[in-house]
């Protein structure tokens, strides 16, 4: 089992990412649980990721409309990292990037955990 975290993973390494929302299917999330230990990767090993640590799941992953993003999961999602490093996700600033989503009104699965291992010195380039 793993989850990557291509677009936020310098959010992840910082220790400034606790939560992150999907869309999965219910079969595919139906397979995380709380408190288990997941292999955390830059980007999917599919196409050639590396492991960049483990998280633990710390609480069963739920259903939730993106249009009903809190506030305080701004700072949960890694946005408020990305933000202050003037970082980009798929070429929007953070907070345009969770605008849309919010827009978007699309139900998603949250999953929140705790890094448990990281490995720092990993990065989205040296995946390439």
């Amino acid at each position: 089992m793993y989850i990557s975290f291509a677009w936020t993973l310098p959010a992840l390494q910082a220790l400034r990412k606790t939560c992150t929302r999907r869309n999965w299917s219910d079969d595919y999330a139906a397979r995380f649980h709380k408190d288990q230990m997941v292999d955390a990767y830059g980007k999917s090993p599919r196409n050639g990721g590396k492991r960049v640590g483990v998280i633990r799941l710390t609480c069963e992953p739920y259903k939730e409309s993106t249009s009903r993003f809190p506030a305080s999961d701004y700072e949960a999602e890694g946005f408020k990292y990305m933000e202050e490093q003037g970082l980009f996700i798929q070429g929007l600033t953070p907070m345009e990037f969770c605008q849309d989503w919010i827009n978007a009104n699309e139900d998603v699965w949250v999953i929140r955990f705790k890094p448990v291992i990281l490995d720092t010195t990993c990065t989205k380039d040296n995946e390439k």
